[in-house]
């Protein structure tokens, strides 16, 4: 891999937000709900989630819904991936 690898990995990641399961909401990191509901809430489910940029086709997508791929170094969502195949997907 090239020395610019991380920044290449970089530009996909959109943005990382925290989602709690239990509101339903979606906290911005740096906010202070953040800690109000680790801290008064600790019951709540709370999961750091990355906003992603398909590097196939452009989409917006969370990273439960996208892969990376070691080889390509791009994150890919799971239509692209579905569409060329898994093999293709993580070969060079």
């Amino acid at each position: 891999m090239g020395e610019n690898w991380t920044e290449e990995r970089d530009k996909a990641v959109q943005n990382t937000v925290y989602y709690c399961e239990t509101c339903n909401s979606i906290i911005e990191p740096g906010d202070l709900d953040v800690s109000i509901h680790k801290k008064d809430l600790p019951h709540h489910k709370m999961r750091r989630v990355m906003i992603l940029r398909c590097s196939r086709c452009g989409d917006i997508v969370t990273d439960s819904n996208a892969q990376y791929s070691l080889e390509k170094n791009q994150f890919w969502c799971k239509n692209c991936i579905s569409e060329v195949g898994a093999k293709s997907f993580h070969s060079t």
